[in-house]
C-alpha cells in the first residue's frame, strides 16, 4: 500500500528570499522616484495667453529679481553657468529633456538675455519660457 501521509521536514519553513527582494526593489523605486521631486522656490511669473502644459523631462533653470541664477534648484554663480550648460547640453544628448527658465517679473533683462545667450551658445535647442496660466493674472489682481 502506499503511504501518502506527509512527512515533516525541517525545511518547511516560508523562504522569505522573495520578500526580501520585493521590498528591496519598492525600496529603490522610492529612492530613484525621490530623486525626480520637485523642489525649489515659488518665482512670481508672468501670465499668458498661450501658455500650455508640459510634459516629459524638465529642468529648471531660474532666474531671480536680484540676478541670481538656480538650475534645477542648485544655486549657480555667474562664472559657472557656461559650464553648467556645457553638462545639462551633454546629458540631454543621451537622454532628451527641455530647458524650461522661469524669471521672475522684475528680474534683470541683462541677466536673461545673458542666460538665453549662454543656452544658445552651448547648443540648447529648445529654451521653452515658463509663464503662470491666464487665469492667475486676474486672480493676482492683473499683474
Amino acid at each position: 500500500m502506499l503511504d501518502f501521509a506527509r512527512r515533516r521536514d525541517e525545511d518547511d519553513e516560508a523562504d522569505m528570499t522573495p520578500l526580501i527582494d520585493v521590498v528591496f526593489i519598492l525600496l529603490l523605486f522610492f529612492i530613484i522616484a525621490a530623486a525626480f521631486a520637485v523642489r525649489g522656490l515659488d518665482v512670481e511669473l508672468p501670465p499668458a495667453q498661450s501658455s500650455q502644459a508640459m510634459s516629459g523631462r524638465v529642468l529648471e533653470l531660474r532666474l531671480f529679481a536680484d540676478g541670481t541664477f538656480r538650475f534645477d534648484g542648485v544655486p549657480v554663480s555667474r562664472k559657472d553657468v557656461r559650464g553648467r550648460l556645457q553638462d545639462i547640453v551633454r546629458g540631454f544628448k543621451d537622454r532628451p529633456g527641455q530647458l524650461v527658465l522661469k524669471a521672475a517679473p522684475d528680474a534683470p533683462v541683462e541677466a536673461l538675455v545673458f542666460l538665453v545667450d549662454e543656452v544658445r551658445l552651448q547648443g540648447g535647442e529648445k529654451l521653452l519660457i515658463a509663464t503662470a496660466p491666464p487665469d492667475s493674472a486676474r486672480n493676482q489682481g492683473g499683474r
